[in-house]
């Protein structure tokens, strides 16, 4: 399949973005701290006490349920020696540092400090935790590490009403699989929205369904694009018998939306089930793929079988991708290619790396 580009995509790459540790902490710096990232689903942290420590590009978060309701977001931080308090996942009555034994509330506020005549002009009541900027949208939680960044909303650019009807807070994982990966963060998520490879990765799997290749909409920073899968005489039927909540549009419905939303977290959705994709780099050949398959709460009969049967297939067509992104790196690595050129069906790729280029250089 053959398109026009949209003016301003980029049509090579430096291989040195793949490479260099320099590249990689201006990425860290310039993009995941100033950006919204999601820290984790917002049914991990629903009752009171429930928390989640938040770990990546060298932040450490905690997000907490308080005793009344509210989802905050702290520096995983003791204010005393800069301790690290929490760790995981779970349920606390209250946050108490290992080292020297200070005790905060849930909402922060210091609470006690063992014999605090011991310090100098210290007040308790004036202490509180380092906040984190936070939002929940779509059944996730987004936290904004350097706190400058305009409102989540605001920066999506109109995909959260376009997906408000998937109800996506509704969804619960099959699977959840944490996979370290010899390859750049990258190229795993341009890998997931490249159609050029896969006649030859998925020749025995995607390609025998698939004829056409994506639409690509941008939002933005973002983009959703939008794949029809198996379309067969059944697939009405099936998908009338599958999907809950809506309404739906008849595309929602019958395509697939991939939507790569900026950074670094990827989501493939459907009424029926949600494929999560988020990818952490550790350095620059390594990276941590974060991958879950859900479906909706509550699914039985054909629309659960369907969800285990997608589920299945997502994880073959994974494995087929895995293998060839080692293979990817350890090319990239001796810098034989130094402009990495980009076809037209790597077109969102193509974005991806112009939104990159003007988060790095700002």
């Amino acid at each position: 399949m053959t398109r026009l580009r949209a003016p301003g995509l980029m049509r090579s790459v430096p291989g040195t973005r793949y490479t260099d540790a320099s590249f990689l902490a201006l990425e860290k710096e310039r993009v995941f701290r100033r950006s919204w990232v999601v820290a984790c689903p917002a049914w991990r942290v629903a009752k009171a006490g429930d928390f989640f420590c938040f770990e990546q590009f060298d932040a450490s978060v905690i997000v907490l349920r308080d005793g009344q309701g509210e989802l905050r977001a702290f520096q995983n931080t003791c204010l005393h020696r800069g301790s690290k308090l929490l760790e995981g996942g779970g349920n606390v009555q209250e946050i108490r540092c290992r080292y020297h034994g200070w005790r905060y509330r849930l909402d922060g506020t210091l609470d006690q400090v063992p014999r605090p005549e011991g310090f100098e002009h210290i007040d308790c009541s004036k202490m509180h935790l380092h906040n984190v900027r936070l939002e929940v949208l779509l059944g996730f939680v987004w936290i904004n590490v350097e706190g400058n960044a305009p409102p989540l909303r605001d920066t999506l650019g109109g995909i959260a009403e376009e997906l408000a009807p998937y109800r996506l807070e509704e969804m619960r994982p099959i699977q959840e699989k944490v996979f370290k990966l010899p390859t750049n963060w990258k190229a795993v998520l341009e890998n997931a929205t490249d159609f050029y490879h896969v006649p030859f990765v998925h020749a025995a799997t995607i390609s025998r369904h698939v004829n056409v290749g994506p639409v690509m909409t941008s939002y933005g920073d973002h983009t959703r694009q939008t794949l029809e899968i198996a379309p067969y005489g059944f697939r009405k039927w099936l998908d009338d018998k599958c999907s809950r909540a809506g309404p739906y549009t008849a595309a929602q419905t019958s395509t697939l939306h991939k939507y790569l939303l900026f950074p670094n977290f990827l989501i493939n959705v459907l009424p029926y089930h949600l494929t999560v994709m988020q990818v952490w780099p550790i350095d620059q050949h390594t990276c941590e793929l974060h991958y879950a398959f859900c479906r909706r709460q509550g699914a039985r009969g054909l629309e659960l079988a369907r969800a285990l049967a997608t589920w299945g297939a997502s994880r073959y067509i994974l494995r087929e991708d895995l293998h060839i992104l080692k293979a990817f790196q350890e090319g990239v690595r001796t810098d034989a290619v130094r402009m990495q050129r980009l076809h037209d069906e790597e077109e969102a790729a193509a974005h991806f790396h112009a939104v990159l280029s003007r988060w790095t250089e700002g």
